[in-house]
């Protein structure tokens, strides 16, 4: 049962007021309303659990992937209300590495269709990975960590589609694959942490 995922969807309209916001509460809100749609469309129409297919694995598990990052930013951000303003700003300096990235590709055509960097962009120091976040989030003491850092991990193979049985038959001697993934308990644990999160933003009256 999808419990806290249907309770985050009769969250709606808090979380469109607050994807009109600046700053980490409108990242909040908006990547609350992609979970939304993205997780249910997946779990409307898929197994999402160890029983789904390897051609659901395909969708899923990809999918996934970009939703569980952006759950690691958000919790990593709204951790603590001391550090919020300056932990999004790491997000959106590292949007600023990456957008500096694409334009230095020296192949990327129609360049001057895209917005131009600035110049100092270039010097902003790297954002921390996945792994790092974790080490300094303080409010989640159980396992959910763990399990959705494996899933991420492991969904990261099929997203640059290296999960292929034909690369790990090849690479282990013997008919092998990765582990088909509860897709459906990770968007449960996000939900959850959505949830936990916009009740401290309606209490410090955000909206």
């Amino acid at each position: 049962m999808a419990q806290n995922f249907n309770a985050l969807q009769k969250e709606l309209p808090a979380l469109k007021k607050l994807s009109n916001h600046a700053g980490a509460e409108g990242f909040f809100g908006q990547e609350s309303l992609r979970f939304i749609s993205t997780a249910g469309t997946l779990l409307d129409n898929f197994k999402c659990n160890k029983n789904s297919s390897i051609d659901e694995r395909h969708f899923t598990h990809i999918i996934a992937r970009s939703l569980i990052e952006n759950y690691f930013w958000i919790i990593y951000i709204f951790d603590d209300t001391s550090t919020k303003d300056q932990r999004y700003d790491e997000l959106v300096n590292s949007f600023k590495k990456q957008y500096v990235k694409l334009l230095n590709e020296p192949a990327l055509p129609h360049k001057n269709k895209l917005e131009k960097a600035n110049s100092s962009w270039s010097a902003l120091p790297n954002p921390l990975d996945v792994k790092s976040m974790m080490a300094q989030i303080q409010n989640v003491h159980d396992d959910r960590l763990d399990y959705l850092y494996f899933i991420y991990r492991i969904t990261s193979f099929d997203t640059h589609g290296k999960s292929l049985g034909n690369l790990a038959q090849e690479s282990f001697g013997k008919k092998s694959n990765f582990p088909l993934l509860d897709i459906g308990r990770a968007f449960e644990l996000i939900a959850n942490e959505y949830l936990s999160v916009l009740a401290r933003l309606k209490k410090s009256g955000a909206i």
